[in-house]
């Protein structure tokens, strides 16, 4: 056979099969090495002490705990005293979150201060037999990996299944024909001989899950081929570049949980002649008629939204007579996009998402009704995404890459009762949620927390990793110097007022922001170079030397502890060289922004070849000529507590009042500044001929080379920088696979909760888990029970605030203290006087007079009320309360 060939050459084999709501996969790499186990990057600590004894516990900085386990192999630095340990490479043990042993340190020097620790990749030789060694024999459970672990029972079985099915096609040319009962036994029964041949007789518990598989086993459902293939694509990958791990040896997976509950026939399940029967023949008739009568809602058309809707044009959703399907995305085609949105081509760069995809599936299913739209979905577009819009739908599926919109659309979906699916990707790894009214907790009911944000102390003066300084470089150098410089200035010239509305603690720098870019604004491009120039002494040299100035390298704390030990790092000065090419790289990079934004080039991008490197080299020659004035030590208060995230504002004494009126003074009005416009950079990463990367990269580098941090490639700055999320073809067809699985119980209609699944992947290291989704949580109020999907309804037109109180207390048994309307106050017990000139007033009248807004769009508005029951105790928790006033 061909993977014996293939196995005796040691040459990689892969094969794998869908059928019906069945799939399969066999790898066999022969004798495989794999240089990188998961794919993630090294894990990284660093040093507070190490014990000179036989165990040599080294303790880990306690604001982070370390990752490492058991026999992991690490290599440490930069330890100062305890120098023999540098460079050298140990194998560890865990004592704990903070701790870890290398071993007997009791001959080495006594530990100092510093260190870092970086966990060493080793390769790892993994075995694989050929098919053959399987075939007739009880598959050992190690070398199964399931798809669904709740089906853990037939995790042996699925080989004989597959035998079986083989077996029944061998014989008859065919599979079983779609829904037949007398077929599906005979599968049934080959599988059982195989099994029992292999000493591991079938008992008759498992004849209900074979049968049911090998009644719709002719059909390919689209779903189950996107996950088999984003698998198998995967371990292409692992084959190609020996890094990941590879499955050993089978992945088995089912989802007979997506069948209706209901028995199919063999005439519900027969072929129309249409271009669905595949799916009519796993499914039937009825239930394909309803999945192409879907109305879905799918919020974003990015990697995951064109999966989504290319798995729709083959699944039929939205291609019925009364089926549609609807598609937004407010952003364009980045080049980035292409390698891996995979409905986009070159000639769409620039075009909306939305629109590109709508065309593109609609030429793989003529008859999926699609309709594009162009804007986000938000508070603010509630009169286009109205009540109408959102009631005729079936369910959701977003397909965003933030929280904020997730969760918006996840509280529509709530209030509107509609189901949704959810999913995300990064890199290898995966995860899909189903959302379904009154069975599951919504999206939003378990977020996940927020990226914490970097301390202000690591991004301004003590960064320990490249993404520190990648952070630094694009946030406050590349954002401060050509995107809000700009833009100040540009204020001041178009509101008269500008100054006038400055809180104190930014009057100061904003107006010495003004006397450089106005006062003594740059008008030719040597002056650019030299203020790039002057930009570098100020980074890399003076900031680094001021910082040695007030903390020198023996500087120790108020307990005697080195000050530069832990995860800080004392940086160096860097003396500028043009043969330097990081530092030329900043200073053209530097100039030509600046000569951009004031208005010197008229285009921030390259000029041509010839002309650019001429430019390059009159840039080097102006550049080594300049003058800096030299470093003036001085005492400053710089932050170094990690815990402060946000920049204090400074104190506005009347020295910074001086300083203020003598700018002022010389600045002109506004009505005459109109020649000092600037032009405010927006951030643009694909483009390689704007110097925004190329700004960035050389800034961040040259930052980590002043701390001793390892640099990186400019691909590396332009990820990082940038904030793409690792995406890849594999992952996202592997995910989309399954969120349609659970479209298709969705479209059922009758599932409980022990029929959906959450799922949680990474391809990288082939782990699959699916869940049962979380219950919705219950609680009380007046001794009755709710869910978030519960709610109060008041459809009893515009009521007045009394009718309303009257309304809570009749009706629900509670005395409500206070109503509001968002932020807006309505109600509230103790102002009498108030609350009486209201009383008799229509609800929608006091909202608008309390927000000085018109009635939100729609016919209702949401009331926040806080009340007691009727003996006086407070209620911790009510439903949600909707006013419809219409």
């Amino acid at each position: 056979t061909i993977n014996s060939i293939c196995h005796r050459n040691n040459i990689a084999f892969l094969a794998g099969d869908v059928r019906g709501l069945f799939g399969w996969t066999f790898v066999d790499f022969g004798s495989f090495q794999c240089i990188d186990v998961d794919g993630e990057n090294p894990k990284t600590s660093f040093i507070a002490g190490i014990t000179q004894d036989p165990e040599g516990i080294v303790s880990i900085v306690d604001t982070k705990r370390h990752d490492f386990v058991n026999d992991e192999i690490v290599r440490i630095t930069e330890v100062s005293g305890m120098t023999e340990l540098n460079g050298k490479q140990f194998t560890i043990k865990d004592k704990g979150p903070y701790a870890i042993a290398i071993g007997d340190t009791t001959k080495f020097s006594p530990y100092i201060k510093g260190g870092f620790i970086e966990q060493v990749k080793t390769p790892h030789i993994f075995e694989f037999k050929p098919l053959s060694d399987f075939f007739g024999t009880k598959i050992p459970l190690e070398s199964i990996i399931l798809g669904d672990f709740s089906k853990f029972d037939r995790t042996d079985v699925y080989a004989f299944y597959l035998q079986g099915l083989l077996a029944f096609q061998e014989k008859y040319s065919r599979l079983p024909i779609p829904g037949s009962e007398p077929e599906s036994l005979e599968v049934f029964d080959l599988s059982r001989s195989i099994a029992t041949a292999a000493g591991t007789p079938l008992d008759t518990s498992h004849q209900p899950w074979i049968t049911t598989l090998a009644k719709g086993s002719s059909g390919v459902l689209s779903p189950v081929a996107t996950i088999f293939g984003g698998v198998m694509g995967q371990e292409i990958i692992k084959a190609c570049s020996s890094k990941y791990t590879p499955i050993r040896q089978f992945l088995f997976f089912d989802a007979l949980e997506c069948l209706p509950s209901t028995p199919l026939t063999e005439e519900e399940c027969k072929p129309r002649k249409t271009r669905y029967d595949s799916q009519i023949a796993v499914f039937g008739e009825s239930f394909n008629r309803k999945l192409l009568n879907l109305n879905y809602f799918l919020v974003g058309s990015g990697a995951i939204g064109c999966e989504v809707l290319k798995c729709w044009a083959m699944m039929g959703v939205g291609c019925g007579e009364n089926g549609k399907v609807d598609v937004t995305d407010m952003d364009t085609i980045e080049v980035s996009n292409l390698n891996r949105q995979f409905l986009y081509r070159p000639p769409d760069v620039n075009s909306h998402k939305s629109r590109v995809a709508a065309q593109s599936v609609k030429k793989m299913n003529p008859a999926m009704k699609i309709e594009a739209w162009t804007i986000r979905v938000g508070p603010d577009t509630e009169d286009v995404y109205n009540d109408a819009f959102w009631e005729r739908l079936s369910g959701v599926c977003n397909a965003l890459d933030n929280i904020r919109a997730r969760l918006y659309v996840d509280e529509k979906c709530v209030f509107y009762r509609k189901s949704l699916l959810e999913s995300g990707t990064q890199g290898t790894k995966g995860n899909t949620q189903v959302v379904v009214p009154f069975i599951t907790e919504s999206y939003g009911s378990s977020v996940d927390p927020p990226t914490p944000e970097t301390p202000v102390c690591l991004l301004h003066s003590f960064p320990n990793n490249i993404e520190h300084c990648l952070q630094w470089g694009r946030e406050l150098v590349f954002e401060g110097l050509f995107v809000k410089e700009p833009e100040i200035t540009n204020n001041y010239i178009d509101k008269p007022d500008f100054i006038s509305t400055l809180s104190q603690n930014v009057k100061l720098s904003t107006l010495e922001t003004l006397d450089r870019t106005i006062n003594h604004r740059l008008t030719t491009f040597d002056d650019c170079i030299r203020w790039a120039r002057e930009q570098f002494e100020e980074y890399y040299v003076n900031k680094t030397k001021s910082l040695l100035h007030n903390f020198p390298l023996d500087y120790v704390d108020q307990h005697g502890t080195p000050f530069w030990s832990g995860s800080k790092r004392p940086p160096m000065p860097i003396q500028y060289s043009v043969d330097e090419p990081l530092h030329v790289d900043f200073v053209v990079s530097g100039a030509f922004l600046k000569a951009y934004t004031s208005g010197i080039l008229k285009t921030e991008f390259k000029p041509n070849q010839e002309e650019f490197k001429q430019m390059v080299e009159h840039i080097k020659q102006v550049s080594s000529r300049i003058v800096v004035a030299k470093f003036t030590p001085k005492k400053v208060k710089i932050t170094t507590d990690d815990t402060v995230t946000k920049e204090e504002p400074t104190e506005y004494t009347d020295e910074d009042e001086n300083k203020s009126r003598i700018i002022l003074s010389k600045l002109p009005p506004p009505e005459k500044a109109q020649v000092y416009r600037m032009n405010p950079i927006q951030f643009e990463k694909d483009n390689d001929n704007n110097f925004h990367i190329d700004f960035i990269h050389a800034c961040a580098n040259l930052r980590a080379t002043a701390y001793g941090i390892r640099t990186v490639s400019r691909l590396d700055s332009k990820l990082i920088a940038g904030k793409i999320v690792p995406a890849i073809v594999t992952t996202t067809a592997a995910v989309v696979g399954f969120v349609n699985l659970e479209l298709y119980k969705l479209c059922c209609g009758d599932k409980t909760l022990s029929h959906y699944r959450n799922t949680f992947l990474n391809l990288g290291i082939s782990f699959f888990g699916q869940i049962d989704p979380v219950k919705p949580a219950v609680k009380k109020y007046v001794n009755k029970e709710y869910t978030l999907w519960d709610r109060i309804d008041i459809r009893k037109g515009d009521l007045t605030l009394r009718q309303l109180l009257d309304y809570f207390l009749k009706e629900h048994h509670i005395q409500v203290d206070m109503l509001g309307v968002g932020s807006a106050l309505l109600y509230a017990s103790w102002m009498a006087a108030r609350a009486k000139d209201r009383m008799n007033k229509p609800m929608t009248e006091i909202v608008r007079e309390v927000t000085q807004k018109p009635l939100p769009p729609g016919n209702h508005f949401m009331l926040e009320p806080t009340a007691t029951d009727e003996d006086g105790n407070d209620i911790d928790d009510l439903p949600r309360i909707c006013f419809w006033h219409k």
